[in-house]
């Protein structure tokens, strides 16, 4: 089962999508061209977002399986043998993509309210909703403004401006 990676041609920042390390999936061809080119290879194509089992085919014409979502082309790719899968993400994908793999900062202990933040104070998570780990310079010698257990995810909300102190 052949599996084809269409970058999307993003006008913002660019994000690298062919890593062999960003998608879960190694793919077989990566392309730029429009999506329509390449689905124009195949005799019938099947929207395969939703589908939970592998179609059943006869055999003779040629089937793609389209998907737009990281789920579906995990489950895709986990059915084995069959039509060819065509990946076309959508931005929101990619996006999410690029959040599940981006180090975060978040509490490597509980800390009160009042507590100045020190880089001990701060561990790094995978995918975590806290700020991006290379912002973990701003957030120390900062105050925290609200009570924190062990492991919550650390963001500008909960610590006050250098040099505030919570009321």
């Amino acid at each position: 089962m052949p599996i084809t990676l269409v970058r999307a041609r993003l006008k913002a920042a660019p994000i690298e999508q062919t890593d062999a390390d960003f998608w879960p999936v190694a793919f077989d061809r990566v392309t730029e061209v429009p999506l329509d080119a390449v689905l124009a290879e195949f005799d019938v194509v099947i929207p395969a977002d939703g589908l939970r089992e592998p179609p059943r085919l006869k055999g003779g014409a040629k089937v793609a399986l389209q998907c737009t979502r990281l789920d579906a082309l995990e489950r895709l790719a986990a059915f084995g043998a069959g039509p060819d899968i065509v990946f076309h993400p959508t931005l929101l994908t990619i996006l999410d993509r690029h959040r599940m793999l981006r180090p975060t900062l978040a509490a490597a202990r509980a800390m009160d309210a009042g507590h100045r933040i020190e880089a001990r104070d701060l561990a790094e998570e995978t995918g975590g909703a806290g700020l991006a780990a290379d912002r973990k310079d701003t957030v120390i010698g900062r105050v925290l403004l609200y009570d924190l257990p062990s492991g919550s995810a650390i963001d500008f909300g909960m610590i006050g401006e250098r040099g505030e102190e919570p009321a």
